[in-house]
């Protein structure tokens, strides 16, 4: 069966209805920020990090093999939301919402697709969000289809408040009301606070309300925590339940703080879960559990993110827990990802997204009804490195097959493979492709079919329409803050016109 076939055949899987035992189901998306996968102790990690994810899937259902869309936060989130990869909905890098044309006006977000939000909410879903990145505001074209989407865990450069009075004072270099600003808010100018906690609380606040005034009514709750996030701090006692050896490298130790985040995401989450089995809403809730990228720990040479697409980078988790409607205690093979996400939400309610979805609905396979066949995966990120004409990363995984490949402007890909099968983390160098060859014509017969798809799939969404917002200097130091830079970059050569992020998107070919 050739790729376009198979791809298109799983998305018109993804717009059939699934069975929805006892009414329409609750809905929850959780989204842990740097979730490895291989770092969670029902993964396999030798370290307990997770008890409740572990119960979690103990009770669901685990998909073994999950891969992030992209390797930051702002384009995995927008797949998770829409089922469409990077190509299709449109955005890679921040620097889109600082594109100017001659003239100076700015250019518009090419943002394309439909959120699952919007038709869950259309459908007579109650919809609340929480989330503690300024990634996932509304200026990033988050929220539509939400009553409620809230920010928590704000740090001064972000409060809707405290950040103006900061950009204000900071301009006039008054240090004494900056001291004063300090002392009024200590929990704003604390980078180590953690805000699981809190969006934990709003979450079961949101709920409770929600059951108060309507319980006959199903809801959808999204909720992103932030916390595993660099720089690791975990709270007390988190802080000290995983130490490295005495001596061990600072890589070992940046593990062990890492760890422990995880271990307080953890606590986070069982009290939420706790909450909704003492509501009586655990049993007809689907609760979808992952990350929306994952983290890497100097296995190819750097740490963090958003550098690479290797194993470490994008493979998350993906659990899925609902007792009406999924058995308990099984682990599928094969891949999934995070464009399956909004189609498996959408099946549950027995609704269909609108327009072109590209992932499949993962509750039969996840129920033993069909098998979990060898579909293609795409993760893609986009990587300035003192250019505005990026680094481009695509990584495809089919069955144990995994490719790592990379283009600058008009060069030709090169890359490397991975057998997963013998080597399933993804370690080492890899081998490299000759793309020369067959394999390279193989590689451009793939691309094509993509690109052929991707093209109608955009053809059949009209843009959005938001406006641009131009980043602001709170947005650009929380940016900086978060370990990013260089969205301040010229982008004065950016396209006015579209192209696939395959083809190098809106940004040039040339310096």
């Amino acid at each position: 069966m050739s790729l376009l076939l198979f791809v298109a055949l799983a998305a018109c899987l993804a717009c059939g209805k699934s069975k929805t035992p006892h009414g329409r189901p609750n809905l929850l998306l959780v989204s842990v920020d740097c979730l490895r996968a291989d770092h969670l102790s029902c993964y396999g990690y030798a370290r307990e990090t997770s008890p409740a994810i572990d119960q979690l899937a103990r009770e669901g259902v685990r998909f073994e093999h999950a891969f992030s869309a992209s390797g930051w936060t702002v384009p995995s989130h927008l797949s998770m939301l829409t089922g469409l990869p990077m190509s299709v909905h449109g955005i890679d890098d921040e620097r889109l919402w600082m594109r100017y044309d001659e003239e100076g006006h700015q250019l518009p977000v090419p943002m394309r697709g439909t959120f699952v939000s919007e038709v869950l909410h259309e459908a007579g879903y109650a919809t609340a969000g929480f989330f503690t990145a300024g990634w996932l505001g509304t200026k990033y074209g988050f929220g539509p289809g939400f009553d409620t989407w809230e920010r928590l865990g704000y740090r001064f450069y972000s409060h809707p408040v405290v950040g103006p009075l900061y950009e204000k004072i900071k301009a006039t270099g008054d240090v004494a009301q900056l001291k004063q600003l300090r002392e009024t808010y200590p929990e704003l100018f604390d980078a180590h606070r953690p805000s699981t906690p809190e969006t934990v609380d709003r979450a079961i606040q949101w709920v409770e309300q929600h059951e108060r005034a309507d319980a006959g009514q199903p809801f959808f709750l999204f909720m992103h925590l932030f916390d595993a996030h660099e720089p690791y701090a975990p709270p007390p006692p988190f802080d000290q339940l995983f130490q490295a050896a005495p001596g061990a490298k600072d890589i070992e130790v940046k593990k062990a703080a890492y760890d422990g985040e995880i271990r307080g995401v953890d606590a986070g989450l069982a009290r939420l879960f706790a909450r909704l089995e003492t509501l009586g809403l655990a049993e007809n809730t689907l609760i979808v559990l992952t990350g929306d990228h994952g983290e890497e720990f100097e296995e190819h040479g750097f740490g963090s993110h958003r550098i690479h697409l290797f194993c470490e980078n994008i493979h998350v988790p993906l659990v899925m827990r609902w007792p009406a409607g999924l058995p308990a205690g099984r682990a599928i093979g094969g891949n999934a990802g995070h464009i399956d996400i909004a189609a498996t939400l959408c099946a549950a309610a027995g609704v269909k997204m609108k327009g072109p979805v590209l992932g499949t609905d993962l509750l039969p396979i996840a129920r033993g009804e069909v098998e979990n066949s060898a579909r293609l995966y795409l993760s893609s990120l986009s990587l300035f490195l003192n250019s505005t004409v990026p680094q481009r990363y695509l990584t495809l995984i089919r069955g144990d097959e995994m490719r790592v490949l990379n283009t600058q402007g008009t060069a030709p890909w090169a890359g490397v493979r991975f057998d997963l099968a013998q080597n399933p983390s993804g370690s080492g160098p890899g081998i490299p492709l000759d793309l020369g060859g067959p394999e390279g014509e193989r590689l451009q017969r793939e691309l094509a079919e993509l690109r052929k798809l991707f093209l109608a799939a955009r053809a059949a969404l009209p843009a959005r329409g938001e406006a641009a917002q131009s980043l602001s200097p709170s947005d650009l130091e929380e940016i900086k803050a978060t370990g990013y830079a260089g969205a301040e970059a010229t982008t004065a050569n950016a396209r006015a016109s579209e192209r696939l992020f395959l083809d190098g998107g809106v940004w040039p070919d040339k310096p």
